[in-house]
């Protein structure tokens, strides 16, 4: 244990930290999907990692780990290695170190590479967006969403999460506009060839917002996606009162 864990300090020395935490993501992205046949919910993932680890990690933490954000210190990361059976010269190889031949990139590392690029370009978009199951489940969420979540506000809007139980949940003011949300998202999971779009208030205290919802679906196969979009529409909206 110790000399495992001295090994994996020396690593970490010589590696840059955005280089650690891609390779980090590629290799605990494809032991997930050699343990559970995908990529499963943050839920799901941080429910079983508390199962073998004496520090417990919360379904954010999960999150960003599957993500690419942060990795996770020693302790952890030794659990997810034993678990996963994730290959650690992997991980902690100096980009310029790794062996192609002895190491060549997997189909699940080149789909990630492709995710990666993906979720940098729906990050870069200016609605928030989130990207559900046919369960409600969130699958893919942007940055924005996430930092700003409208009209559930003080949820936590991240993959993993269940929409419809989001909305279900909304108190207050904004309370109506959530049930007409979810009832828009049911009726778009019977009939997903239909779009809606919903305008509402999202008011702040020091300012007035409106926002613009866009719902639509997208089918390959069997499966079936769900895609919301909140585009804030406060300028026109006064303008239009203008």
């Amino acid at each position: 244990m110790t000399f495992i864990k001295g090994y994996l300090k020396n690593r970490t020395i010589v590696n840059t930290k955005a280089n650690m935490l891609e390779r980090f993501s590629i290799a605990l992205r494809s032991g997930l999907v050699d343990k559970f046949s995908r990529i499963p919910t943050a839920q799901k993932f941080s429910d079983e990692f508390n199962l073998r680890s004496v520090n417990p990690i919360t379904r954010e933490t999960a999150r960003k780990w599957i993500n690419g954000i942060t990795m996770p210190e020693s302790e952890r990361l030794l659990v997810l290695i034993q678990w996963l059976s994730l290959n650690a010269d992997y991980v902690y190889f100096n980009s310029t170190e790794v062996d192609e031949e002895n190491y060549p990139p997997s189909k699940i590392q080149l789909l990630r590479q492709r995710e990666v690029f993906t979720r940098h370009a729906i990050n870069f978009a200016s609605p928030r967006i989130a990207i559900m199951d046919k369960y409600s489940n969130i699958i893919m969420v942007n940055e924005a969403a996430i930092n700003n979540p409208p009209l559930h506000r003080g949820a936590l809007l991240c993959e993993g999460a269940n929409y419809l139980d989001l909305l279900d949940n909304v108190k207050g003011e904004e309370e109506q506009m959530a049930k007409e949300m979810a009832c828009n998202i049911r009726e778009l999971l019977r009939n997903p060839s239909k779009k809606f779009q919903l305008k509402y208030p999202c008011h702040a205290p020091a300012k007035k917002h409106w926002f613009l919802a866009e719902l639509s679906s997208f089918i390959e196969g069997k499966e079936t996606c769900l895609i919301v979009s909140h585009q804030e529409i406060s300028e026109l909206q006064f303008l239009a009162k203008i």
